[in-house]
């Protein structure tokens, strides 16, 4: 087996940036951290999938590091020794990847006992699933995908190129589009989002006290067929996918209620920094914003009309300059949080919202790694505490979309009405 190419590690600690802060002081009361899974094809040993997870791991030094207070009290990734990845392995098809998936969302880390990652492998002689956690201060489910391919091209001995990064996003964001000047228009202190600037604040949503009890996570996947057919219509219907995808679910959320909601709900679609802003860049962080889609909650609204509605919280981010901007203005915000009370009234306020749609988009990776076959990728599988919180997870591998709903209050049926609402939007022709 090959190793990945030594890297150079730095030993010294390093401040938290303020989100990777945010979300360590916010995971203290409600756990947030991400889980991705994926289904391989082939013949492996259990011995095989621990030493590659080790060598994959070896290459940050975040996942082996403490989270600790300075001497002047701040937050600060301090590299240990590395040690052995935890891999729980249980038979393949003695348990359902999204029940292991469940359990690890409502497990909490213990930021001073690295490593910030952890793994469970169903295994088979030739089928596994892996299912792969990262502390939200060190990744998410874009880097967790990353990292999935790494440790599958670890297994076939294949060389690899890492990302050696391990700055804080907005570091690296000041890097590239530099520091915004003072004169500058202020950017706005939170997500970039579509509400109207004279809308009413909106009252903090309640938060739930975590009690241990797992997650619901549930999956489905779309064929390929009807996923071809989405991708096309939405481009004729000039939106996107994941236009579509908030669509449908404030379409089934209507569907699947009786009564009006009191207000329109509120979405977040998180924005994927690397590509926007990073040039791509592959390193093990969390390299997201977001964007709240204005609702138009009329319960007879047609799901492309929907669509293209949500697409308007896209248009202020369009501009790098203006993303960059935007995303170190709420950086130096939440720079200025440092107890997990504030971290949580600040995101109860200024953060919750009703459903998180994080979509992953086509998933770079290939199909083969050596005499391996990575059949499927779901992810990514978050909850972050809200009351009645939905989350949808979309991914789409081998010309297929997968989705993963989590939840503590799932809404029954979710995924199979939001499929609903987009096979009826495939066969609308009257708009």
């Amino acid at each position: 087996m090959n190793s990945l190419v030594e890297p150079v590690m730095s030993r010294t600690a390093r401040s938290l940036g303020a989100m990777e802060k945010f979300f360590f002081l916010l995971s203290k009361s409600h756990p947030n951290h991400f889980v991705m899974a994926g289904e391989v094809s082939g013949s492996t040993r259990v011995d095989q999938w621990q030493d590659a997870l080790d060598c994959v791991a070896h290459h940050s030094p975040l996942v082996w590091s403490r989270i600790e207070r300075s001497r002047d009290g701040v937050p600060v990734f301090a590299p240990v020794p590395h040690g052995v990845v935890p891999l729980q392995v249980k038979p393949y098809g003695s348990s359902n990847w999204t029940d292991e998936a469940a359990a690890q969302v409502a497990r909490p880390f213990d930021e001073l006992n690295p490593p910030l990652m952890r793994a469970t492998l169903l295994h088979g002689e030739t089928r596994s699933i892996i299912v792969l956690v990262a502390h939200h201060s060190i990744g998410d489910g874009l880097s967790l995908t990353a990292l999935l391919g790494d440790l599958l091209r670890t297994m076939a001995g294949q060389p690899l190129e890492r990302s050696q990064q391990t700055m804080a996003v907005e570091r690296l964001i000041e890097l590239t589009h530099g520091v915004p000047s003072a004169d500058a228009s202020a950017p706005a202190p939170a997500p970039a989002s579509a509400d109207a600037p004279d809308a009413p604040v909106r009252a903090p949503l309640a938060m739930r006290e975590p009690d241990g009890s797992p997650a619901h996570v549930e999956a489905l996947r779309l064929t390929s067929a009807m996923t071809q057919k989405l991708r096309e219509r939405a481009r004729v219907e000039r939106t996107s996918v994941q236009s579509a995808l908030v669509a449908a679910f404030t379409k089934a959320v209507c569907a699947l209620t009786s009564d009006a909601p009191r207000q329109p709900m509120r979405v977040l679609s998180p924005v994927d920094l690397r590509r926007r802003l990073l040039g791509g860049s592959d390193h093990l962080a969390m390299c997201a914003s977001g964007v709240v889609h204005p609702d138009d909650h009329s319960r007879d609204a047609r799901l492309w009309s929907r669509a293209r509605l949500a697409a308007q919280a896209f248009a202020g981010i369009e501009s790098p300059e203006r993303l960059a901007a935007q995303v170190l203005g709420a950086h130096a915000m939440l720079d200025t949080v440092n107890g997990v009370a504030d971290a949580k009234a600040v995101f109860a306020q200024a953060f919750g919202n009703d459903a998180v749609i994080t979509n992953l988009g086509v998933v770079d990776l290939p199909t083969r790694f050596g005499a391996l076959a990575l059949d499927a990728v779901w992810g990514p599988s978050v909850a972050v505490g809200v009351v009645g919180e939905q989350v949808i997870g979309a991914a789409t591998y081998r010309d297929r979309l997968h989705l993963v709903h989590t939840s503590y209050s799932p809404m029954q049926g979710l995924l199979d009405q939001m499929v609903l609402e987009i096979a009826a939007a495939l066969s609308d022709v009257s708009e």
